[in-house]
């Protein structure tokens, strides 16, 4: 008994520690205890010694990403690939992604995990803690693969627990082309404001957008302004970052100006305002000149300039002017004629007030400010008062202006064009010098000694009345100018503009609104981009046309307006006549084939964007009609749990009139059971991808639950969104509920009664 017992301590003290640890003391007592039912030593096994250089964790996904340098996440070609083993289990197959196929599976990044850890088929099988790490190995060569794109980028960033894996997503956002992050922009600033773990990861890419473009950094600051609390803390990491944005910390230049730099020195020899414009102030006994800030005073003529000395030589500015407060200073004057609109009695006074501060605006440009709702490449020349309307609303007053603007490289750094002020009687391009600094001198010349007062009068003031070759409607000013071709009102405001001579002269139209949440609005937008991309790439010939919109506050917005339309309440109210005889009218025998299929395609599509989002307030002023035969919604303020008044009156799954089924020809037509036919396959590409669709709404949802499309709740307005994609049933299944959806649609009456109400109380036909 004594001796068996001495025969197991003498093999158990014989065993090479485990761990390979050297035996600095056989003796030391030690309150870490192994589990025994793993204590080889009590069987008598002797393990292989394993030469580790020092002790460490268990390597996780985030121990190995942590080492991954933040910016630099594509191997160096110089770096040779490590040599990993293939992963020969039989039990991992590859999914439709390609993740664990063999070719995958050969190679790996030194990033991968797969490289640093041995082979699972060395080990004679799997435990949780092996196949966890073959997992992670996965999803990095997931992430390294081009099959990850930003749409799938965003959604494991949102989802992912682990900082190192967001950290990695998040330097991966360098390697993206900048137009499909700035898509996700909302979600991202959203992100930053409420999780401050996935803030830290995300907060080098957008430092660096910042510094490489003003435009970007402004558009920052206006989302942050919209989703950021006005309550809560300052020192709050949205609120630090507007801050930082505004004060122009990310400004990029090779060195900060001093509180020296921003003046004029007297002892220099360099060109000043006059005394009029400057105040004199004594710094140390130097007696400088600082210039008088005229930003916002729009009386000054210089209320977008920024003051910067540079010349246009210089590919930066180096004087220390203020990058961003011209462009900003521009929209709040424009978000300030929104609201003093809304102060007018009627709609004459409206009309008026717009045309003379828009007068008054003119003034002051050219400048080097843009229309942020388009590409950053352009200078704006001239906003003409007469061909502005003011749109028609009953408590607000949004407004549409349409902007000449030069087409330049850089809107920072490229010089900008001579203010018309300086012409004599051509705007032709020679006399256009593209020079700010200097001023054009009148030339002598006795045939042309005399300048007309009314000629400069008409060149200064694009003050033509508007001859449009639609119908006008006084209750409505802005329905001739939706309703014009584009192309004719372009030509039309370039010859009167003086500046119509410009090769580079362009025309951009823009509506200011202010007074409504157009955060709903840009939600609504990115789910129509969503599915317009979904049913691209299936091959499904459904239309919609997105429109931009930008959010500059929690109540103002620039939208982009939808050209060559006219609404279906504008028919009925002009034409005295049905739907279907106005698209006999309006479109002749040769295109009328064409029309009808475009309306039947962006009928279709529209009413399943409907149904999948639940559009509400689907009244005859909110669809339009173009000079194509599309059929477009716009005004998505009521969108998934929202309603007018909160009354959930519109219950059928889409609008569909008979007016309508009588342009498509008729319930018993080809072109009808082409739109049923259409829905059914837009659904079923849409369910394949709704995943893409449903992260756009989850992210929005966890950082801006107090929006009014999301009271409701998290629970129940993603469960009905992902219930309304039917992933139970079967094509034949579809088919039925589609014909069901039609069906309801079409006899629905709470679609007429709700059209009832807009006629009594709003007066829409």
């Amino acid at each position: 008994m004594h001796e068996n017992a001495s025969t197991k301590v003498a093999v158990t003290t014989s065993v090479t520690p485990v761990h390979g640890r050297p035996e600095f003391n056989k003796h030391r007592n030690s309150n870490h205890q192994r589990n025994l039912s793993l204590d080889f030593r009590s069987m008598g096994i002797v393990l292989p010694t394993i030469n580790h250089p020092s002790h460490h964790r268990n390597r996780s996904l985030d121990s190995v990403l942590t080492k991954i340098p933040e910016v630099d996440v594509i191997p160096s070609p110089e770096c040779p690939e490590p040599i990993c083993a293939p992963i020969s289990d039989p039990n991992i197959h590859s999914d439709d992604s390609g993740i664990g196929s063999s070719e995958m599976a050969s190679s790996c990044s030194r990033e991968s995990l797969s490289c640093s850890e041995p082979s699972p088929s060395k080990q004679g099988g799997y435990d949780s803690q092996t196949f966890d790490k073959v997992s992670k190995s996965f999803l990095l060569r997931l992430i390294e693969s081009k099959l990850f794109d930003m749409p799938m980028a965003i959604m494991y960033l949102f989802n992912s627990k682990e900082p190192g894996v967001q950290r990695y997503i998040g330097d991966k956002l360098f390697s993206f082309d900048d137009s499909s992050v700035d898509f996700f922009l909302p979600q991202l600033i959203s992100m930053y404001i409420q999780m401050d773990d996935i803030a830290e990861a995300i907060d080098p890419y957008l430092v660096h957008r910042c510094r490489k473009s003003c435009d970007f950094s402004i558009k920052c600051a206006w989302l942050l302004n919209a989703f950021h609390d006005l309550n809560a803390e300052s020192k709050s990491r949205g609120g630090q970052l507007i801050s930082t944005i505004l004060n122009e910390h990310y400004k990029q230049g090779p060195s900060e100006p001093t509180s020296l730099d921003s003046f004029n020195l007297l002892t220099k020899k360099t060109h000043c305002r006059s005394r009029s414009d400057s105040s004199m102030v004594n710094l140390n006994g130097i007696q400088i000149v600082r210039e008088r800030n005229f930003l916002g005073d729009l009386s000054s003529g210089m209320a977008f300039d920024n003051r910067c000395s540079c010349t246009e030589q210089i590919a930066e500015c180096r004087c220390g002017a203020p990058r961003m407060c011209s462009e900003v200073e521009f929209i709040k004057c424009l978000t300030t004629l929104g609201r003093d609109l809304a102060k007018q009695p009627t709609r004459e006074a409206r009309t008026t007030y717009l045309c003379s501060q828009l007068s008054l605006i003119n003034k002051n440009l050219p400048a080097k400010v843009w229309i942020p709702l388009y590409n950053c490449n352009h200078h704006i020349l001239s906003i003409p008062p007469r061909v502005a309307a003011v749109l028609n609303s009953k408590d607000k007053a949004p407004f549409i202006i349409y902007v000449e603007v030069a087409e330049v490289e850089d809107a920072e750094r490229s010089p900008l064009t001579t203010r018309v002020s300086n012409l004599r009687q051509t705007r032709s391009e020679e006399n256009l010098t593209r020079c700010e600094s200097q001023d054009l001198k009148p030339e002598i010349n006795s045939q042309n000694m005399f300048i007309v007062a009314g000629d400069i009068r008409r060149r200064l003031t694009v003050s033509t009345d508007i001859k449009s070759s639609s119908p006008t409607d006084p209750e409505d000013p802005s329905a001739a100018a939706l309703k014009e071709l584009w192309s004719e009102k372009e030509k039309r405001v370039r010859e009167k503009s003086p500046y119509g001579g410009l090769a580079n002269w362009k025309l951009l139209p823009v509506i200011v609104k202010t007074g409504d949440d157009l955060r709903q609005e840009l939600l609504a937008s990115q789910l129509l981009l969503t599915l317009h991309s979904i049913w691209m790439s299936e091959l499904v010939p459904l239309k919609v046309f997105p429109y931009k919109i930008l959010c500059l506050s929690n109540d103002a917005g620039l939208i982009e307006p939808v050209l060559n339309t006219i609404s279906l309440h504008q028919i009925k109210k002009q034409n005295k006549n049905s739907l279907s005889m106005y698209f006999e009218e309006e479109f002749k025998e040769n295109t009328l084939v064409e029309a009808r299929q475009n309306f039947i395609e962006s009928c279709a599509a529209y009413s399943l964007v409907c149904y999948l989002i639940q559009v509400k307030d689907r009244h005859n002023g909110n669809i339009l009609l173009d000079n194509q035969g599309n059929l477009i919604h716009i005004d998505f303020g009521f969108i998934l749990s929202a309603s007018p008044k909160n009354l959930g009156f519109e219950s059928s799954p889409f609008k569909l009139t008979s007016e309508m089924v009588d342009v498509m020809g008729g319930l018993d037509s080809d072109g009808f059971k082409y739109f049923k036919l259409l829905i059914l396959r837009g659904l079923i590409a849409s369910r394949k991808h709704m995943d893409r669709v449903l992260s756009v709404v989850q992210i929005m949802q966890s950082a801006n639950s107090q929006l009014p499309c999301f009271r409701a709740g998290a629970t129940a307005v993603i469960g009905s969104l992902k219930c309304r994609f039917h992933l139970n049933l079967t094509e034949s299944q579809l088919t039925s509920l589609v014909d069901n959806m039609v069906e309801s649609s079409l006899h629905s009456i709470t679609t007429k009664l709700y059209d009832g109400f807009q006629y009594y109380t709003n007066g829409i036909l």
